[in-house]
């Protein structure tokens, strides 16, 4: 098992307090539990999107390349996308 001081720092003022508060130990458990169920639920999302947005890249692709699209013209079409991107990005507002 590992101690909570091995997770956070916690300042010794507080700590003293802390350890006055009956249950605290059990609540920080559970909040904790609850904290990386969430994340792993978050991650789990987000890796799913990245894959949807890869299959998605893929199947536009293929769909291109079917089309007569050359790998160079796709180049050329990505650097101007990327440009006009970057371009609003610099702007001042």
């Amino acid at each position: 098992m590992t101690n909570i001081l091995q997770l956070a720092e916690i300042p010794d003022d507080l700590a003293a307090e802390a350890a006055q508060v009956p249950g605290l130990p059990v609540r920080l458990v559970s909040f904790i539990r609850a904290e990386v169920s969430q994340h792993n639920r978050r991650k789990a999302r987000k890796s799913m999107e990245a894959r949807k947005l890869v299959e998605q890249a893929m199947a536009e692709a293929e769909e291109m390349k079917k089309s007569g699209v050359t790998v160079e013209q796709a180049r050329k079409d990505f650097a101007r996308v990327y440009e006009e991107i970057m371009s609003k990005i610099e702007e001042k507002p």
